[in-house]
């Protein structure tokens, strides 16, 4: 049996639904964090029921775990009642595993900026700028078109793009993730 929360963003003619989406995120990340300090895990995973290509995140999410007391602890009615104008908070509900598709969503970071690599490494091995620059001469930027959430990250005041990346899994049996919700090997239902 697994347990799931679904959150769908309500936007408006001022606020977009990724703005929302970011917003809800990074409420649901400190949550999580919160989790995974009392448990020493975070058993909870999210999908993104419309998520689709060509970088559509879509306006709901899901959060599902195998145990409702961990979805429960999260207190999602309180996190997001700030935002309660431009979001609706189901209920937990349940659902049977066996009829279920699963999906694992995963964080991408793609190697985008030479220049910012180039800044972490001079500052991380205390080489000079020069030194650094010359090993990444030939460096060929990545970008990606996968869908992202902007996200705010509360240690270091920094705006970041958090890639995410959908694929097909198999069920599996202890649900471990990240404090995103995220995991590249751990499936959750997708429907």
């Amino acid at each position: 049996m697994h347990y799931y929360v679904e959150i769908t963003c309500l936007p408006d003619e001022g606020v977009s639904t990724a703005f929302i989406m970011g917003k809800v995120m990074d409420v649901l990340h400190l949550a999580l964090v919160n989790l995974q300090q009392r448990l020493g895990r975070n058993p909870v995973g999210i999908s993104f029921p419309e998520y689709g290509g060509a970088a559509q995140m879509g306006g709901k999410i899901r959060l599902f775990s195998q145990d409702q007391a961990h979805l429960e602890s999260l207190n999602l009615p309180q996190q997001l009642q700030r935002l309660a104008d431009y979001v609706h908070l189901r209920g937990i509900s349940s659902i049977e595993r066996p009829t279920l598709a699963f999906a694992t969503f995963q964080r991408v970071q793609p190697k985008s900026s030479r220049e910012r690599l180039i800044r972490r490494q001079a500052k991380r091995t205390g080489r000079a700028d020069a030194v650094v620059r010359a090993q990444y001469q030939t460096f060929d930027e990545v970008r990606t078109d996968l869908p992202f959430v902007h996200m705010h990250s509360h240690s270091s005041t920094q705006s970041f793009r958090l890639f995410i990346e959908k694929r097909t899994a198999q069920p599996v049996g202890e649900w471990v993730f990240s404090t995103y919700g995220l995991s590249g090997c751990v499936g959750v239902p997708d429907f």
